[in-house]
């Protein structure tokens, strides 16, 4: 596996983040940590998206036939970050676009205007003619992956119309917690 975000070359301890880590907790503790070591090099805030964004890319990478998941083919975005983090393909092997976006706060719900999440649907279609399908609004094009709970009710039902598959701060730590294959596997492809 061949992982491609430019934060596995700018980490303060890429390394560091993963030895003795069996949860999510633990992960987000140790990436807080290391965000704060330089942020005239590199911004905190910065450092703590991108390193999700590589967490998730990880994650996605070692469950690439994982149908709670639906991405496969996983593929960072690495220029012109309007919105769509990553591309990828679901489980009908149609494109689609993934946006990640870590919080301390693991309670909060995200909505579409303070978060910035409505920048997936246009940036989707615009950048990467990904449309939701409109006969089958169970097969999902536009996941978001993220460190808080969810995303709010009205941003998710009422202006996405339940067609953004959202995996939370539980969902995320179900497939990672104690999960010891996980974290030997991730700490085998960043040898």
């Amino acid at each position: 596996m061949n992982l491609k975000h430019t934060f596995l070359t700018k980490a303060h301890n890429l390394q560091a983040l993963y030895t003795g880590t069996k949860t999510l907790r633990e992960f987000s503790k140790k990436l807080e940590a290391q965000s704060l070591k330089d942020p005239i090099r590199y911004p905190s805030e910065k450092y703590l998206g991108d390193g999700f964004e590589s967490f998730i890319e990880i994650l996605l990478a070692l469950h690439p036939v994982d149908n709670r998941l639906g991405v496969y083919d996983y593929h960072p975005n690495l220029t012109n970050d309007n919105g769509v983090d990553g591309t990828g393909l679901n489980p009908r092997l149609e494109k689609c676009v993934v946006q990640i976006k870590y919080r301390g706060n693991t309670t909060k719900m995200l909505t579409a205007t303070e978060d910035k999440l409505a920048h997936l649907i246009s940036d989707g279609l615009l950048n990467f003619d990904v449309r939701d399908d409109r006969d089958n609004p169970k097969n999902f094009r536009h996941f978001v992956f993220t460190t808080a709970q969810g995303l709010h009710f009205y941003t998710d039902q009422e202006m996405f119309k339940n067609r953004v598959k959202c995996f939370g701060w539980k969902e995320l730590s179900q497939l990672v917690d104690n999960n010891l294959i996980f974290w030997q596997k991730a700490r085998e492809l960043l040898s």
